[in-house]
């Protein structure tokens, strides 16, 4: 497990009505378990999902409040897209 730097993915937002909702792409040397620190995208908490070829579509394991996101699936060296919403 490691940490992946939110410099390193591609992140394009946009606002409804005071939520956000986040897209972020990972690097494709991403891991099953690597976290990513999403405090300076969202004020007060989150929740996400990510999706990859080879797992579908997964929850994240970020609880409300989170400031991190944990990469979930069974797959190594692969890139995630994840859609996180928040404030």
């Amino acid at each position: 497990m490691a940490n992946i730097d939110l410099a390193d993915c591609t992140v394009t937002s946009a606002h409804v009505s005071g939520i956000k909702i986040v897209k972020i792409v990972t690097p494709a040397t991403a891991d099953t378990g690597d976290t990513i620190t999403v405090s300076s995208l969202f004020v007060n908490g989150q929740t996400a999902i990510a999706t990859n070829a080879s797992d579908g579509t997964n929850l994240c394991n970020a609880t409300s409040y989170s400031t991190e996101i944990t990469l979930p699936g069974s797959s190594d060296n692969e890139a995630r897209t994840i859609i996180a919403i928040g404030e």
